[in-house]
């Protein structure tokens, strides 16, 4: 039983982070989790810059850091049984296979989540949040076009976000338009991964928005109109924190195992200036 234990863990943690997820370009804070809990300061203003100053003595300014507090959520996968019969007769490991599936599961759920909070709220300076300008595409919204995507990066770059480190996270309604747009573009695209600074991936689990009114639907919510984000990678995190995975023999009442896991997580953004979204507008 230990070596189940010990296999499933290690298929946990083989899995979690594939090297084409999004996931990967998130500051890594697994180190900063102490009782799946993560505590740390978000950086004050810089320092103003004198230019040619005749004025002294200069007068000290404090920086006022805002403390960030994240408690890691909780995500279970619903046990899954699997018969000593099963696991027998079958002509490769099943318990492997289930709990590759399970990894599988809870990956997905905790890059929605991840999406989510990495997504901004509604539209500021310090976190655009844009509407598609295309012409009305099959699904009744204004398709998302490339010049979008670089008014996206001209409200990153008038909201002093940096350029190196930019990723947006495209759903696939989105990279639909774009190569119903122009083909020959959206194939440069995604052969050289980056377009206007922003380094590509697809996901689809990104949340919806309220065209009436520009807000992120509720966590969860399926209706609303679909949604692409982008965020700065040095102001954002993901951190794992506690994780149980086991296969849990149960003969006496299920004659076998029991296979399931719990993770502890977390995806965001920290602070302002680190993320933005274009969503899909609704067409006339």
């Amino acid at each position: 039983m230990a070596y189940v234990v010990h296999l499933f863990l290690a298929v946990f943690i083989e899995l979690f982070y594939p090297d084409d997820s999004w996931l990967n370009e998130l500051e890594d804070y697994d180190h900063m989790v102490k009782y799946d809990t993560i505590n740390l300061a978000e950086v004050g203003a810089d320092p103003e810059v004198l230019e040619n100053n005749t004025t002294y003595p200069l007068v000290p300014v404090s920086r006022e850091d805002n403390k960030i507090t994240a408690q890691l959520s909780t995500f279970d996968t619903k046990p899954t049984h699997i018969t000593n019969v099963e696991d027998m007769n079958v002509d490769y490991k099943k318990t492997k296979s289930v709990m590759g599936q399970h990894v599988n599961s809870l990956r997905t759920k905790c890059s929605k989540s991840g999406a989510f909070n990495l997504s901004p709220q509604s539209n500021t300076a310090d976190a655009p949040v844009l509407k598609t300008t295309g012409a009305a595409n099959a699904k009744g919204y204004k398709a998302m076009t490339f010049e979008d995507i670089t008014n996206l990066s001209l409200a990153f770059d008038e909201a002093d976000i940096p350029q190196e480190g930019r990723v947006i996270v495209l759903c696939p309604q989105h990279k639909a338009d774009l190569k119903n747009q122009n083909i020959k573009l959206y194939k440069a695209m995604m052969s050289d991964k980056e377009i206007d600074g922003f380094k590509i991936y697809t996901h689809t689990g990104n949340p919806t928005y309220n065209p009436a009114t520009g807000e992120k639907n509720p966590y969860g919510t399926l209706a609303g109109n679909p949604s692409s984000f982008a965020f700065y990678k040095a102001r954002t995190l993901r951190a794992r924190g506690t994780v149980t995975a086991e296969a849990e023999r149960h003969f006496a009442t299920y004659r076998g195992n029991l296979v399931g896991a719990q993770v502890r997580f977390v995806a965001m953004a920290l602070g302002k200036k680190a993320a933005g979204a274009i969503y899909s507008d609704t067409a006339a």
